[in-house]
């Protein structure tokens, strides 16, 4: 095995802005629940991490800059962490930001509700002009600050000022609201991003973004929250207090079962990992003849290539399962742990090198990558190391359809930096442009309706209404917003080099 160092091999992955915990316990420890959770989570966001928590009288908040675990139990804030007060409600968020700056981080705290966010409001904009919210207050950049402004203004106790100021959000958010007596949780009318209810032994109840979460928090899944669902957990337990019917059509994110969520969680009732694995097998009718090896892409091809190498076509075809990449688990884990995500500020200059090629998988072979997504064009370089070492040709199958579009509605791409996308100075926005543009051999990517028949188990119309008639949003393929943009508060993207 020769190893030399690699970079870029996740570079060009989308993020989601970040994930939100939050425990209602009146016997458990629930700080320590909640960085469990905010442990088990970080794959949505490794930014930072922050938790409050209430006492029934007053709040106590940590927060800061980078991984979960370094955040609370590192040396800086470990003690901090231990002198909290007992408490019996928490909130906590892992961050990565799609609007607002680095360091707007949640929870935000004011007026007696603690505010964590999943998502991002398309009409941020507009209520900060509306209900003339400074942007000299703390995060004022943070749509999610904007929100707690906004249910600020609103009149009466905690629980009515939110119920108040929730129908005037539009976008995608998943909630999680503490005061003083008692937990929130809120998801928006679309369903855009998935958030659980998880049972603890003693009576509590956690609420989540991933069912990944609950093992560590030591619950139990009871339910998800459903769209348009407010919900709230106090002394006498669990209640539903609201329920918004604004859209009968749920546009749930597909990007969170391509890539965003954990493989061994169940998002929108699907579990990601046998999704993830059907993709394979339908992209395995793609399989380009003559390939030696069937590789993925560390660490989000995975389930695809373990998909395409247990289909029947890749058991007649002869070719073998191997890595090609041999990632160090012990290189730049305090930037990045097991993906490395790349901060807006310096994607490239964050790249880490913790991967090394595996020459023996490699020279005079005919590669296939599979993979889940291609957003900006970082294979460019891996094809290019691979054939550095020898390679003989370089195959890609992508899980994902060409990404096309900005999403608005919390995951980290925008326009000008899509390889497929409309207004790149990429020559080529063909499929064979790209093929062309990254030195593949051979590229396919899977589509909308393969996409589909993937979650659903039966074939669709391939076309690209296919994803709201099924319930989900696939506007980062197809440019079909479910809903207006324009009060989405940006943030400056990097473009493609």
């Amino acid at each position: 095995m020769h190893e030399k160092p690699i970079a870029y091999l996740e570079e060009g992955k989308p993020r989601d802005n970040c994930a939100i915990v939050g425990v209602f316990s009146k016997t458990q420890d629930v700080i320590e629940l909640t960085i469990n959770g905010l442990v088990a989570l970080n794959h949505r966001g490794q930014e930072g991490a922050g938790a409050t928590v209430s006492d029934g009288s007053s709040f106590y908040t940590v927060k800061g800059s980078g991984l979960a675990e370094i955040v609370f139990r590192g040396e800086k804030n470990a003690e901090e962490v231990e002198s909290l007060p007992k408490s019996h409600i928490a909130v906590g968020n892992d961050r990565y930001s799609t609007s607002g700056s680095l360091d707007e981080m949640q929870p935000f705290v004011d007026d007696g509700i603690a505010i964590v966010h999943n998502g991002n409001l398309v009409n941020a904009e507009q209520l900060k002009d509306e209900f003339d919210i400074p942007d000299e207050i703390d995060g004022a950049r943070s749509d999610t600050r904007v929100a707690l402004a906004v249910i600020n203004k609103m009149r009466g106790t905690e629980e009515e000022r939110i119920l108040q100021a929730l129908p005037l959000f539009k976008g995608a958010y998943s909630f999680a609201f503490a005061t003083k007596d008692a937990l929130f949780a809120s998801r928006d009318p679309k369903g855009f991003r998935p958030l659980i209810i998880g049972k603890l032994r003693d009576g509590g109840y956690v609420v989540a973004s991933e069912t990944a979460a609950l093992r560590s928090m030591g619950a139990s899944l009871l339910r998800e929250v459903e769209p348009g669902e407010t919900i709230k957990i106090d002394n006498e337990g669990l209640k539903t207090i609201a329920l918004d019917e604004r859209s009968e059509k749920l546009s749930r994110c597909i990007f969170e079962l391509i890539y965003i969520s954990r493989p061994d969680s169940v998002v929108f009732g699907i579990p990601v990992m046998e999704f993830r694995r059907r993709q394979g097998k339908i992209l395995a009718r793609h399989l380009p003849e003559g390939v030696d090896v069937i590789a993925p892409v560390p660490n989000s091809g995975r389930g695809v290539a373990l998909g395409i190498m247990t289909s029947e076509s890749a058991r007649f075809s002869g070719a073998e399962f191997t890595e090609v990449f041999y990632p160090n688990p012990y290189q730049n884990i305090a930037k990045g742990g097991p993906r490395t995500f790349i901060l807006p500020n310096g994607r490239n200059k964050a790249v880490t090198e913790k991967y090394s090629v595996i020459e023996t998988s490699v020279r005079g072979k005919s590669i296939l990558l599979g993979d889940d997504s291609m957003v900006r064009g970082s294979m460019r370089r891996i094809v290019q190391i691979l054939k550095a070492h020898g390679a003989k040709s370089v195959h890609a199958l992508i899980a994902a359809p060409p990404i096309r579009h900005a999403c608005a509605f919390g995951v980290d791409f925008g326009d000008g930096e899509l390889l497929a996308n409309k207004t790149s100075d990429i020559e080529g926005l063909d499929v064979e442009g790209i093929r062309r543009y990254l030195d593949l051999d051979s590229l396919y990517y899977i589509s909308y309706a393969e996409l589909l028949e993937a979650v659903l188990g039966n074939p669709v119309e391939n076309i690209p209404e296919v994803f709201e008639r099924n319930d989900f949003c696939g506007a980062c393929f197809t440019g079909r917003y479910p809903i207006e943009t324009d009060g989405t508060i940006k943030k400056v993207l990097a473009a493609i080099e």
